[in-house]
Order: C-alpha cells, then structure tokens, then sequence
C-alpha cells in the first residue's frame, strides 16, 4: 500500500514538473521576435518547444505531448493541420487532443485564437480512426501549439518520441515514468543524444537544443537511421522465459528464429516439390524456374514475417503464405538442387536497417535468401516478391545493406548491395543547314527501368521526341527515338555534360559524419557521334579525363576522339558501390569535386577561324 502511494506522489510530482516546463501559452519575447532560423536558414517553420511526459505502463505506454511551432513563410502553412489516428477496437489505442491555440501578435499584444471543438473532425477508414484539427486564423508569424495524449497498447518495441523533427527544433524535452512491472531497455539514437546521455545508464530526462530538421539527411535510406530520437525494449524474462519476449540478443533472436524454422518444415517432402521443377542449364535458370513455380502455384499474403508455422498444414494445403513460407520453401528447394543459399534476417529499408549494437525486435522484419549462382554471383532473392525475369533486381526497398545469416552459430552480420544496374545511350546528331536531328539508341537495365530515371536527362541535346519506340531484350528495356531542334542562329552547338544531372544527386556535405547510402550500383554510358563539316571543329579545353577512386569502384572517363571522319564524345561514370561508410567518405568527397570540376569544362561545335578554301 504504501508503495502505491509513493507511487502515485511520484507521478503526481513528474506531472506538476512537467505542466510547469512548458508554460502553455506564454510565448516569449525570443519566441515572437524569431523570423528566420540560425541554425537552419530558409526553414519554412520551426518548432519552438516541444516536451513529452511518456509513461511506460503493463499494457503499453502513455505520452501527453506539448508542442509549439512558428510558422516562418507561405510554405510553412500546411503545419497548420495535425493527424493522429488510431486502432479503436484494439485494447489501449486511443488519441485525444486536449487542447489547441492559435496566437497571432498584434500591436506587440498576443491575440489568442483559441480551439474550437467543432473543428476537430473524426474519421474512419479500414477500421482505422483518424482525428484530424485544422488551426483557425493561421498566417506567417503565427505560433500554433496543441496538447495531445496519445496511448498504444504493449509492444516489444516502440519509439515513441523524436527530438529531430521534419522542420528544425528549438527545444525538445521528454520526461520517463515508468510504472510497468516488466523490464525495459532504453535505447538512444543519434550522434547528439547519445554524446550527451550514452554515460547516463539510468536517466530518466532528456533534452537537446538547437536541433536541425531530418531534411539534412541526404543520400540515407531512411532518415530515421539517424534521426534523434529515443525507443524502448521490452526486456523482462519472467513468465516469458525461451520467448521472443524476454530474447534481447542477436544470438538468440536467431536461435528461436532457426528453432521455428526447424519446426515448420516437418512432414514437409520438398523433393517432391523439387522433383516438379525442372532444372535448367545453368544454376541461374534453374533459379529462375524455382520462382516461376513458387509464384503461380502459391500466392503471398502481403505479410512479411521471419516466424514461420506448420508449413505442411498452412502454405502448401492453403497455396497461401507469408514472406517467411516462401523463403524457407524455396531454400529447401535450392539445396535439393545443390545451388547454395542462405537464409538470412532482413530489415526493410522503409523500417530502417539493422542495429547491430542494439537487437531490436522490431527489425527482425522477414526472411530473404542470399543465392550463389554461376560464376559465384550471389544475388538477394525473396521468393515472394523476386520475378523471375528481373531476377537480378530484387525490389530495392530489401537492400539495406546489413543483414543477419541465419546459418552461421555466430552473429554473422552480412553486407548486401544490388546488382550493377546499367545505362547506355547512343546519340547521332545530324546537322543541317536549317535545322538538325538527333537520332537516339537508349538501353537500360536494372533499377534505371524505375520511373525514378527520365532518359531525356541524358540527352546531350535538348529539344522535342518527334517519334520512338520501345521494346525489351534479355534483361534490357531498349528505346529508340528521334529529337529534332533548330539550329542556333550562330550555328554553334554547346554539348554539356549528359550525366551533369545525375552527378549532383551524389553531392554530400563536406563536413559529413555519417554513411552514405545511394540507391543502387550503376554503370552509365553516354556517346555522341557526329560527323562535321569542313568548315566545322570541335573547341574543348582539357576535356580528356580519367579519375578513379576508392580502388575503382568509382570510374569517370571522358573523352574525344575521331573514327572514321566522325567525332567521338563519351561519358562514363562507374559507382560501384551503393554505400559509403566513415572511413570512405573524403575519398569520395574527393572524386565528386573532381567531377563538377570536370563538368564545368564542356564542348562546343563552332565554325573554323580560317576555313580551309574550296
């Protein structure tokens, strides 16, 4: 009894603390005068304060949040709307907005539009309810600031609360109560938080200041990798001994991993699967049958999973599965016809990558198979989703570059990358005398096939497609077009560098601390053939280059040359590697300031000072 009291005072106490932190709308004099942000100029808001009381409870958590932003210009008006939505059939799920404001200053007064309930509005879609609140009399200069209390039910895992937010913070503070009878590791991340707290094992506040929006992470797979921000881990054994539950190790994740996997597979003949399957010339096409026969005799339930059940009685009876089922079938499968794959745990880049200091039950996403075929290319295949005709392009959205084999008794942590994708394109330009052609050959393979890539961004010559063509080839999409422009009233023809476009997406900040992580390997090749006059040249200065760094795995070359009375210009650009870690990222740095250096430098086709006479 006494116990429940003392606790009750404690949360009482952390309440009162808490309610007195914030100061609800009592904006100050800093608050009002602030007009552009130091730390993050341009930004288009910022949040002033923000300050969260989470208590960790037996069925979940509780987080009252305080949050306060200034709208700094036109664009910054859409922060003027807030959604929250919720599960309301499910135990412990449940938003509530206490209460919202909008003040505007006036004559160097504060006028407080205050919330009207009316315009909170509530909706339900797919058994999901979504609160919604428009702020009223919003304009640049305005300070909104909103109370929300949010519950979710018990989890492994959650990440309840983010310092780092999408527009720059001021201050960020949060407050821990926790009351849960189990055990929890907190676990920070981000280079400030954990600089100021990693020593502090048994805090239970934090505060940063000054904190810059996550729109600063560039080339990343998902910004939460680094984002300030602080998660919670379900760690108590207790009642849940040998469970999933009370696991917080990589090792052991893995062995109740493998033990389910065992378990799913009995009275399973995979020979008689494999036996339906027929072996191809090459182990790559024997691959290639195996997903064949998995995707049109079995359908995917949209489910990832790395937990797996009774094989026998659930996906082959009801030809129906998740992610996990067609892993672990077609792995089987693989062996049977001696082609070596690997089963291994793999985090999503829309979930963020593995944290290999930190085992998160909430990575532990699906299963995916790491395929040796000939030659010994291994590729990343998930036998849900992989196609057999793009079986070298698995879905980027799985390389998240760190994945966990499963076959190995050790935390064996694996890199992944995907497969070199490639681009060529082959342009003729035909001059005439009033007006002149391009004439395209565009192939691609790979990742330039996404809607990501627009091939016109590598056309050396601007101007409008009169008429093309597409077809496909092997594992290339081929494009054939014509481009017609008007000649320049001086007759001269600026060729600028086709792959200019392409080589800004790799520009990183100088200063970077942090991986860099583009979205694929890439191989791209641009030539230009033109055959000029005789009162025509070709003006260049220092255009023949050829750079290389971090042990060739990043190439560029360009050059001009003359072949059979035509000229010759050729750009290549060669990424390797899709991630770049610390240690790697002057060296690159390096190379890509070379590169805008390089693309500075174009050509031009002009007429001859002193042209020979006829």
């Amino acid at each position: 009894m006494v116990n429940q009291i003392f606790r009750v005072i404690l949360l009482l106490t952390g309440n009162f603390f808490f309610c007195q932190d914030y100061d609800w709308g009592k904006v100050s004099a800093e608050e009002i005068a602030i007009e552009e942000v130091e730390f993050e100029p341009g930004a288009e808001a910022v949040r002033l304060k923000e300050v969260g009381y989470l208590k960790i409870t037996n069925d979940g958590y509780e987080l009252t949040e305080y949050i306060r932003t200034k709208i700094l210009s036109p664009k910054g008006l859409h922060m003027a709307e807030e959604k929250w939505s919720y599960r309301p059939k499910k135990l412990n799920d449940k938003v509530t907005l206490i209460d919202a404001q909008t003040i505007n200053i006036i004559d160097g007064k504060p006028v407080v539009t205050p919330m009207d309930k009316k315009d909170i509005i509530t909706s339900n879609v797919n058994d999901l309810e979504e609160v919604a609140y428009a702020f009223r009399n919003v304009k640049v200069g305005s300070i909104i600031e909103y109370k929300v209390k949010i519950l979710r039910p018990s989890n492994l895992y959650a990440s309840p609360w983010r310092f780092q937010n999408d527009i720059p913070t001021i201050s960020s503070k949060l407050f821990l109560d926790l009351v849960a009878d189990a055990d929890y590791k907190i676990i920070l991340k981000g280079e400030m938080l954990t600089k100021k707290y990693s020593s502090k094992k048994k805090n239970k506040e934090w505060e940063l200041a000054n904190i810059p929006s996550d729109k600063i992470y560039k080339n990343v797979y998902n910004a939460d990798d680094y984002r300030e921000r602080i998660m919670y881990q379900y760690s108590s054994a207790r009642e849940f001994h040998g469970t999933y539950y009370s696991e917080n190790t990589w090792k052991g994740f893995k062995k109740l991993i493998n033990e389910d996997v065992g378990k799913s597979k009995k009275n399973v003949n995979f020979q008689e699967i494999a036996n339906k399957i027929e072996n191809g010339k090459t182990k790559l096409e024997t691959l290639k049958n195996c997903i064949t026969f998995l995707r049109e005799n079995y359908q995917w339930n949209r489910y990832t999973s790395v937990q797996t059940f009774d094989l026998a009685y659930r996906f082959l009876r009801t030809k129906t599965g998740n992610s996990a089922d067609f892993n672990i079938v077609l792995n089987e499968i693989l062996r049977i016809k001696n082609i070596k794959a690997e089963l291994a745990i793999n985090s999503m880049r829309s979930n963020g990558r593995i944290i290999v200091a930190y085992p998160a039950f909430s990575k532990l996403q699906t299963l995916i198979n790491i395929v040796e075929t000939d030659n010994g290319e291994k590729l990343l295949i998930d036998a849900a989703t992989t196609t057999s005709k793009n079986v070298r392009f698995t879905s980027l959205e799985f390389f998240n570059h760190i994945v966990l084999s499963l076959d190995s008794r050790v935390d064996d942590f694996i890199a992944v990358s995907p497969t070199l994708s490639e681009y060529v394109s082959l342009q003729k330009l035909n001059i005439e005398k009033e007006s002149s052609t391009l004439n395209i050959h565009n192939q691609s393979k790979g990742y330039f096939n996404s809607e990501s890539y627009d091939d016109k961004d590598f056309d050396v010559f601007a101007g409008n497609s009169t008429k093309g063509n597409a077809e496909e080839k092997s594992e290339w999409n081929i494009v054939k077009k014509t481009v017609d422009f008007d000649n320049p009233s001086n007759n001269i023809f600026l060729i600028e560098n086709p792959l200019a476009k392409l080589i800004r997406t790799l520009t990183v900040e100088k200063n970077r601390n942090y991986p860099i992580e583009l979205e694929f390997p890439f191989l791209a090749t641009i030539q230009l053939k033109t055959r000029l006059s005789a009162h025509q040249e070709i003006a260049t200065e220092d255009f023949n280059q050829k750079i290389s760094a971090l042990n060739n795995n990043l190439q560029y070359i360009q050059e001009i040359k003359t072949v059979e009375d035509e000229e010759v210009i050729t750009w290549s650009l060669l990424i390797k590697q899709s991630v770049f870690m610390k240690t790697e990222i002057s060296e690159y740095n390096n190379f890509i300031s070379q590169l805008h250096k390089i693309i500075s430098k174009g050509a031009v086709i002009k007429n001859k000072k002193n042209p020979p006479q006829l």
